[in-house]
């Protein structure tokens, strides 16, 4: 068994920290005091992409690499959950100037966006290594 303060960050760590994020968006946006009705579709879209990130993070997770085909599938959902990181992002930015969010909020909430990319990046790219060094 190995420690925890031992092991590497893997994708379990990114399916928690991508649930984290879609629940903490979800938590955010519906603060009718913040984020003010008259602009519900902006608040569906940043709902939509933050949920959407950890739902193709489950899915991803679920597919067994057994073929290429597998890994293909893998990587493409891993990849689309990342462009959704970039988009929620965009998203977020938006937002920021449209119900006047303070920069601390920004700060925090697009810090987790982008720690929630990276490990989807270092789960994809373990993903690659791990596949490759099976195959020689």
């Amino acid at each position: 068994m190995v420690r925890a303060c031992d092991r590497g960050e893997g994708k379990f760590d990114t399916l928690t920290k991508a649930l984290r994020l879609a629940t903490y968006t979800v938590d955010i946006t519906d603060n009718k005091n913040v984020f003010k009705p008259g602009h519900e579709k902006i608040v569906e879209r940043i709902v939509y992409l933050a949920t959407d990130i950890y739902h193709r993070a489950r899915v991803a997770n679920d597919i067994r690499v057994k073929a290429v085909e597998d890994l293909q599938e893998r990587n493409r959902l891993q990849n689309q959950a990342i462009a959704e990181c970039d988009h929620l992002l965009s998203e977020i930015q938006i937002a920021k100037g449209v119900f006047h969010l303070r920069l601390k909020r920004i700060r925090y909430w697009g810090g987790m966006v982008e720690e929630v990319k990276g490990y989807l990046r270092h789960w994809r790219d373990s993903d690659a290594d791990r596949f490759r060094k099976t195959k020689r």
